[in-house]
Order: structure tokens, then C-alpha cells, then sequence
């Protein structure tokens, strides 16, 4: 079961940090700009991911698939609000450069 995880983890674009003494990594990172890191440690049934300080633990790829993509859309979103600013400001900028 834990081969199943590892190659979900690696499919979802997570990196495996290896042991110290050359064994099966068990802890899986990935790096996002707004959220930052990403830990998901192999347990015996399932995964445990670590968010933020917020540690949940899933046994079910379903529920662990809804959990990655709502950790994505919630960062779009917070991205979306930004550039919405940053593109108000630039288009301003031009529209106050117009000659009348």
C-alpha cells in the first residue's frame, strides 16, 4: 500500500527526501509559493500530511485527491486577487499616460 502512495506522491510533483542511511525515503516534499512546504510522511495504511503546522492523516487516495486540489484552488484564488490588483494598477497607469 505504501508503493501505491509513494508513486501517487510523485505523480502529484512531490520530491522523496531521502534517509540518512540509504534507506526508502518515507517523507515527501513539495514547495508552494503562497503555502510553502508540503510534508507527506508514508505510514503503514496511508499517508500523513503536514500543512502550515495542520497535520491530517488520509487512507483514501479520494480523499486525499480533494484535500491536494483544495490546498491548489485556494492559493489560485489568493493569486487571482493579486494579479487583479497588480493589472488595475498597470492599466491606470497607462490610461493616466493618454494624452487629452
Amino acid at each position: 500500500m505504501c508503493s501505491m502512495y509513494r508513486k501517487y506522491l510523485l505523480k502529484r510533483d512531490f520530491w522523496a527526501v531521502p534517509k540518512k542511511n540509504g534507506e526508502e525515503p518515507n517523507c515527501y516534499v513539495k514547495h508552494d509559493v503562497n503555502i510553502g512546504g508540503i510534508y507527506a510522511y508514508l505510514k503503514h495504511r496511508g499517508v500523513k500530511i503536514t500543512v502550515q503546522g495542520e497535520t491530517r492523516y488520509f487512507n483514501n487516495f479520494t480523499d486525499l485527491d480533494q484535500f491536494l486540489d483544495q490546498l491548489k484552488l485556494s492559493t489560485r484564488a489568493e493569486n487571482s486577487e493579486f494579479m487583479a490588483i497588480i493589472n488595475r494598477r498597470t492599466t491606470t497607469k497607462y490610461l493616466r499616460q493618454i494624452p487629452l
